[in-house]
């Protein structure tokens, strides 16, 4: 790497147009041409700038263009050569940081520069940032996530995938993608720590947050039944069918005796009902459209469940299945992080569906 600060920063090749983009502004950019058997090799060296080692323009394929080649041709200097089948004038533009060079038999104005790949300058990395668009009033919100499992809590397995891992993983995705969009967001377990069931609903309830998702896998019985199709997700919320509430202003849990009568009252409502089924409905929705674009999945439905995060937390609540582990091209798919971005976008889709913030 060149010691000069204004390093390139990402490349893109649209409509015979070659944009590459750099820190700073860019000022000193010298063409010329080599000819040789029925190759014109075009030379652009670009004065007083400096090429990461992650990028590369080799893989770009262009009409008329044989190769694409970059390199740190000196400590301050860069050079891009492309080689052509046939003459042309090679022209360029400057526009600030972007220097768009015109590739052979490109007719018309330059065409405008869409960003595709971004370097990290310090680390070297390629990525392929994904746009969220944010809102200012999604900040008014406050989504509490909860990881399924973790600690001595395996969760459930398959084929060395543990349940707890494959929750955390997704639920730091999802984290990150709110963030982006502008929610504000908690996690009932950021690492892999064993937390019960009433901790989880009490710092949600404590934090007073908005929403509620908790992320879990499932896996088939050991006993399996055959008409029974174990594979897909599937989405809950909340039933109060071992649960009600007694004359002594105490409510029972599946035979226990839990809360007041008042707070019962506040985490059964009808309109926590109501919402938690709009939730639901969009999170089930947008994780389809989502993973279908590139992969096929099996929609198990809505359900409603006594889950104790259903059940005891204060505002609309969901639990997501996000697929079997005892299946074994869907815990294939689980295992990929393209395949859970699909799922964790679809979720945070959902949720902008249900707060009407696209």
């Amino acid at each position: 790497m060149a010691k000069t600060e204004n390093y390139l920063r990402n490349t893109n090749l649209k409509h015979k147009h070659l944009t590459l983009s750099f820190k700073y502004k860019i000022e000193n950019v010298k063409h010329f041409t080599i000819r040789g058997h029925g190759v014109v090799k075009h030379i652009y060296d670009i004065k007083n700038t400096s090429l990461p080692r992650s990028l590369n323009i080799s893989k770009y394929k262009a009409l008329g263009v044989k190769a694409f080649r970059i390199g740190q041709f000196n400590k301050k200097m860069i050079r891009v050569v492309i080689e052509t089948t046939a003459y042309s004038k090679g022209n360029y533009a400057i526009k600030g940081r972007k220097l768009i060079l015109q590739l052979p038999h490109a007719k018309g104005k330059l065409a405008p520069v869409k960003k595709i790949v971004r370097s990290n300058y310090r680390t070297g990395n390629v990525k392929r940032p994904k746009k969220y668009t944010s809102n200012n009033r999604r900040a008014n919100k406050l989504i509490v996530l909860d990881a399924g499992h973790g600690g001595r809590d395996i969760g459930a397995s398959g084929k060395g995938v543990r349940e707890k891992d494959l929750t955390l993983s997704m639920t730091l995705k999802l984290k990150r993608v709110l963030k982006k969009m502008g929610y504000r967001v908690l996690l009932t377990r950021s690492n892999d720590k064993f937390m019960n069931l009433r901790q989880r609903t009490e710092y949600a309830n404590r934090y007073k947050g908005s929403l509620f998702i908790s992320i879990h896998a499932n896996a088939a019985p050991v006993k399996r039944n055959p008409r029974v199709r174990y594979q897909g997700i599937e989405i809950f919320y909340l039933s109060v069918k071992n649960s009600k509430r007694l004359k002594n202003k105490r409510a029972v849990y599946r035979g226990k005796k839990l809360y007041t009568r008042s707070a019962y009252k506040q985490m059964t409502s009808k309109q926590k009902y109501i919402d938690s089924h709009r939730l639901a409905r969009g999170v089930k929705r947008h994780i389809l459209k989502s993973v279908r674009k590139k992969y096929g999945i099996y929609d198990k439905g809505i359900k409603r469940q006594d889950f104790w995060v259903l059940l005891a937390t204060k505002m609309p609540s969901i639990l997501v299945e996000m697929g079997y582990l005892t299946h074994d091209q869907e815990l294939k798919r689980l295992k990929n992080p393209k395949y859970q971005m699909l799922m964790v976008e679809g979720i945070a889709k959902g949720v902008n569906e249900y707060y009407r913030l696209y």
